[in-house]
Formats: C-alpha cells, sequence, structure tokens
C-alpha cells in the first residue's frame, strides 16, 4: 500500500516538473519573439516596427555611408540601378534595392544639418514607417 502512494507521489511529481519545464519553455519562446525585433536601446520603438524596418535601417546605413565619405552632401539618391557609389545628377547616388515588403522608400533623401528622415511604406499594411539619422524608428501618423 505504502508503495503504491510512493509511486503515486512520484508520478504526480515527474508530471508536475514536466508541465513546469514546458511552461517555462513557452515564456522563453515568448520572450524572444518580442526582443528579436532588434537589439537597441529602443526597445518601446523596435517592438512597434512593421515589415519594413529592414528596408528602412539598409537605407539609412547607405546614406551613413555617404556622409562617411563626404559629410556635406545635403542629398543622397538611393537607387536601385547603380552597384556602387557614384555621382550622377549633382547627387551621390547609393546603391539601395528595396525588399517586397516595401510599396515605397524614400528615393532621395534631404539632409540638413546632419539631420534627415527616411520613409517606407509597408506592401502588406499600407502604413508608412520612418527612420531618423539616429536610427529611430516610428510609424508616420496620418
Amino acid at each position: 500500500m505504502n508503495s503504491n502512494k510512493i509511486r503515486a507521489g512520484v508520478l504526480a511529481a515527474v508530471l508536475f516538473g514536466a508541465g513546469a519545464l514546458g511552461l517555462a519553455g513557452c515564456a522563453t519562446d515568448s520572450a524572444n519573439s518580442t526582443s528579436s525585433n532588434g537589439g537597441s536601446s529602443n526597445s518601446s520603438t523596435q517592438s512597434e516596427t512593421s515589415d519594413v524596418a529592414a528596408d528602412l535601417e539598409t537605407a539609412r546605413q547607405a546614406v551613413e555611408d555617404a556622409l562617411a565619405e563626404n559629410p556635406d552632401w545635403t542629398q543622397v539618391m538611393l537607387a536601385g540601378d547603380v552597384k556602387q557609389p557614384t555621382q550622377k545628377y549633382g547627387l551621390l547616388v547609393m546603391p539601395f534595392v528595396k525588399s517586397d515588403a516595401a510599396d515605397r522608400v524614400t528615393g532621395t533623401v534631404n539632409i540638413s544639418g546632419g539631420k534627415y528622415v527616411i520613409e517606407a511604406e509597408s506592401a502588406a499594411t499600407g502604413e508608412t514607417w520612418q527612420i531618423d539619422q539616429d536610427g529611430k524608428i516610428s510609424q508616420v501618423s496620418e
């Protein structure tokens, strides 16, 4: 009789432990999926970003690369028809190809005092998002 109680107690402990581990695994997956949107200090902004965040970050990096070459540029064009930085039309043209996630990405970025904004429109939702020179992504309010 005591052996049956011991077996039942061990079985209950094993089931409880397995259930607790299963719940802990789900909680870890949820935490990882919400924090995987970006490793930036702007976690609240990053968690709100849409499917065009990668396009915005890539476009910003192209502008940053252009300004690293010459910080005096007041306009930088982003274009898919160049393979390397090129001067055309009195502008520096940087290679950039948008993904299918974006319906539109700013083509010519105006820079004033080192400040600029790049916009992208989501093909899936139609929402417009922007990134500034500091890498902050936010939704454009209508």
